[in-house]
């Protein structure tokens, strides 16, 4: 079966040119810009090269493991909601998908080490039991899973900007793997909107990064008319007479910008400025225009909740306040943002959630300055390289 008709299969829609041709040729690094279908390439290119890719040695040399390595939880279960919906419409009943993060862990994945397997989780998860420290679970199992992770398992590492140390983590073990060696392969695909590859420059990995396979769009995806019209989308940017901090101030901005009939989204750095924001909010438009609020110390029945109702106020219009638990992975196409100072890569992220498919020609990204003593959770300098670039 060609890809492109395996894709269609699974997604009801048609690949772009670079996910085609990543399928049959995987690199090392992908870096496409957000919206632009990074998961639907990386799930379904690597079980297609299992299944039907052309050159048979391809097809025996794939790893039967995927672990799917994501920095947040939001992230983790929208990510597994889609391959499970994947997996059913190629009415596969061969790969199992197991769910690693907090409070939902899987851990009788290693029982079936001889299935096709998609491993979906968080970063402390995973990292821990390719180290040989399964967080969260019997310390007799630990060696079985850190044998299974670092052999015959290909990694993905997506939105690597959120993910801190873990990049770094993730980069040495790839360097492990080649130092000592393993039983089978075991590769690493590192994800992003938004990459450096200095990131990966660890003690041990440095040597290979001059090396990687770096995929991104070609001429062909940016004629596409679909990604066209996202890279195209116009954003006018400017910046906050509040700052952060100033809940007042910020709240009769945001309202006084809000379109009614459209998404407004608001994201803060810190959860306790989030709660504070939209106490103003609400408490200014008494119920006027709903609003809503995200971030990530809800349980996980709440979050899920509110999470849903963030899609119908995405079609429906209202104000979102949230944390960066909206910064990558969520769906939303807001006409106006509003957002805290951030470090460039993950700036990039947000704004990729403000006129995400280009629907809108008066969209705006409004910047709210940070000063140096409220830049946790980020580094004062990530936040002053960021505000000259956007000056």
């Amino acid at each position: 079966m060609k890809f492109e008709e395996f894709f269609r299969q699974a997604t009801m829609l048609e690949p772009y040119p670079y996910q085609v041709a990543f399928a049959r040729d995987w690199g090392d690094v992908l870096e496409v810009p957000t919206g632009c279908g990074k998961t639907e390439a990386v799930v379904l290119g690597w079980l297609w090269r299992r299944r039907y890719h052309p050159c048979e040695e391809t097809c025996l040399r794939t790893p039967r493991r995927l672990a799917y390595c994501l920095p947040m939880r939001v992230l983790v279960e929208q990510t597994y909601e889609r391959v499970c919906m994947w997996l059913k419409n190629l009415n596969d009943n061969k790969v199992r998908v197991w769910l690693l993060m907090g409070g939902e862990s899987d851990d009788d994945w290693d029982t079936y080490p001889e299935s096709e397997q998609i491993l979906i989780g968080t970063q402390d998860m995973l990292l821990s039991r390719a180290l040989n420290r399964g967080y969260a679970m019997s310390r007799y199992r630990w060696p079985v899973q850190f044998g299974l992770l670092n052999n015959d398992c290909q990694w993905v590492l997506d939105e690597v900007q959120l993910m801190g140390n873990g990049l770094a983590t993730s980069a040495q073990l790839a360097a492990f793997r080649k130092q000592f060696g393993v039983w089978g392969e075991c590769p690493t695909l590192w994800v992003s909107a938004t990459f450096d590859l200095s990131w990966l420059e660890t003690v041990d990995f440095r040597p290979h990064v001059p090396g990687l396979r770096r995929c991104t769009l070609s001429d062909s995806d940016l004629a596409n008319s679909n990604i066209s019209r996202r890279l195209k989308a116009s954003k006018r940017v400017s910046r906050s007479r509040a700052r952060a901090g100033e809940p007042d101030k910020l709240a009769k901005e945001v309202i006084n910008k809000h379109i009614p009939g459209s998404l407004t989204l608001v994201i803060v750095n810190t959860v306790d400025r989030a709660i504070e924001l939209y106490k103003k909010l609400t408490a200014a438009l008494q119920q006027q225009v709903e609003v809503l609020l995200l971030h990530s110390r809800f349980r996980l029945c709440d979050r899920k909740a509110k999470l849903e109702r963030l899609r119908e106020m995405a079609q429906k219009g209202g104000i979102v306040v949230s944390t960066q638990v909206v910064e990558a992975g969520v769906d939303i196409s807001a006409r106006v943002l509003f957002t805290e100072l951030c470090p460039w890569p993950s700036f990039v992220q947000r704004a990729g959630r403000c006129n995400r498919r280009g629907e809108f020609n008066d969209a705006e990204v409004i910047w709210v300055d940070v000063k140096d003593s409220d830049a946790a959770p980020y580094e004062p300098n990530e936040l002053k390289s960021a505000r000259k670039v956007l000056k």
